[in-house]
């Protein structure tokens, strides 16, 4: 549902996927990989039997560090990141084009780094219009900051990062020597600055922001982690069991206040191109192997339902054609147009019911689009929905009844030109079905509500 413009800053709820999958890793005796990843023992440096060489020397990989590092804290760090630059190339069956840019910042310059970046990457005006739908749709309060929440998110989550604009691996200093789940953190990101070498997908995931349907990007940004989430997890498996616990014992001991704070849904959200992606690209890895993967950065997936459903990307199988609406409000402001996608629904109905109901409700997506108009502080929006078949469209139907009903607040219904109206509290909701499509219209202003239907003729 987010249109996850923050790439830059990828590492968000990766530690709790790495978490969670450190226990079965640390409870086995076998640290082998079937994957070709580089085996890691509880004595000696890391070795590699395919190439003889362990890392690269300090001073062949380009980038600075913060002035109060030492240096030999520095190049011994660079020493580390040389031989884990060494793993991702093994793992990922590619080799760096040129060896990336590292800059090792102390604690205060790797905070201030990550705000500036967020404050570049962040559009204020893009993000108090999200707020306004996501607070129309029922899912966040009416005294809600999301520009706020999120800073606080990715400030929290962030332990390590590629910035793809200036081709940089960015890592804050650990005077003690990488920790294990710092070298899981590390290898993520150059698997980030290896495929971006390769595939350079990152302008065509800004395009798909700034012309695409949001959805669209969701697919690209899914692949893109996923890639990076696979190869960690072989790492992993890779890793011996004492380091794999330390990686779980350091994942528990993150401070997580903020991210569990936020909404259920917002939590969901942020973690879809992690643990959808990893599933996606794991298909991906069977049907075709790490080629199967490379040859999605060349037919990248065109929507979340191709992540969450990988036989409909391997069959070519495309959202359905569905024309834009034309529908327009005078003196309202068109703030956003784009199109939820299986994901956004199921996200969307994330507290309304449980979720094997999201997903069938979410399951029969063909396609959907809205237009969200803002005047003041009122808010409105008309989504139509094609489901692939009628049946499809009624389990979602029953599903919005619900979520207008009980986290819209909008209360009860009543029959109105073959549809349902929810017009006795707030917002104004119009619910109707015809055939496989839906109509959906909501807004804090019922004549604007009322004004849109009469446009799509409901």
């Amino acid at each position: 549902m987010f249109k996850h413009r923050i790439v830059v800053l990828s590492l968000l709820l990766v530690i709790a996927l790495v978490a969670s999958a450190c226990t079965n890793s640390g409870n086995s005796d076998d640290s082998s990989s079937t994957s070709g990843v580089t085996e890691s023992t509880d004595v000696g440096p890391t070795t590699t039997t395919e190439a003889p060489l362990t890392t690269l020397p300090s001073g062949a990989i380009p980038g600075a560090n913060s002035p109060s590092i030492p240096s030999d804290v520095a190049e011994t760090m660079r020493q580390e990141i040389g031989a884990l630059m060494l793993d991702a190339e093994e793992s990922r069956g590619l080799p760096f084009l040129s060896v990336p840019t590292v800059t090792i910042l102390d604690p205060d310059d790797f905070r201030q780094r990550v705000n500036t970046d967020l404050k570049e990457d962040i559009d204020s005006d893009e993000l108090a219009s999200d707020e306004a739908l996501y607070k129309l749709l029922g899912l966040l309060d009416d005294d809600a900051n999301l520009e706020a929440m999120l800073v606080a998110l990715y400030t929290e989550q962030v332990a390590g990062f590629y910035d793809p604009e200036t081709k940089e691996l960015v890592v804050p200093v650990s005077i003690d020597g990488i920790t294990p789940l710092q070298r899981v953190v590390i290898v993520h990101e150059l698997v980030h600055a290896l495929t971006d070498q390769h595939f350079d997908f990152n302008d065509e995931y800004e395009r798909r922001l700034d012309e695409g349907t949001g959805d669209d990007a969701s697919g690209v940004l899914a692949l893109v982690e996923g890639d990076a989430t696979y190869q960690q997890f072989l790492f992993l498996e890779g890793m011996s069991p004492a380091d794999a616990v330390q990686v779980a014992l350091e994942a528990i001991a993150i401070d997580t206040s903020v991210l569990d704070l936020a909404p259920e849904w917002m939590q969901k959200d942020l973690s879809f191109p992690y643990e959808q992606g990893l599933g996606f690209v794991g298909e991906l890895v069977a049907t075709g192997g790490l080629k199967g993967v490379d040859e999605a950065y060349q037919d990248l997936p065109l929507s979340s339902e191709q992540i969450l459903d990988p036989n409909k990307y391997l069959r070519s199988e495309g959202p359905d054609d569905l024309d834009p609406l034309a529908v327009s409000l005078d003196g309202w402001d068109l703030s956003d147009e784009a199109t939820f996608g299986e994901w956004g629904i199921r996200t969307l109905l994330t507290n309304t019911v449980t979720p094997g109901a999201a997903t069938q409700a979410g399951a029969g997506w063909g396609n959907d689009t809205y237009r969200f108009f803002e005047r003041g502080d009122d808010a409105a929006i008309a989504w139509k929905y094609a489901g692939e078949t009628e049946q499809d469209a009624e389990d979602l139907v029953d599903a919005l009844i619900l979520h207008a009903r009980g986290t819209m607040g909008a209360g009860d219904s009543r029959e109105a030109g073959g549809g349902l109206l929810f017009d006795g509290g707030s917002p104004y909701v119009f619910i109707d079905r015809v055939d496989d499509a839906i109509f959906f219209i909501a807004s804090t202003d019922p004549a604007a509500g009322a004004d849109l239907r009469e446009q799509l003729g409901l």
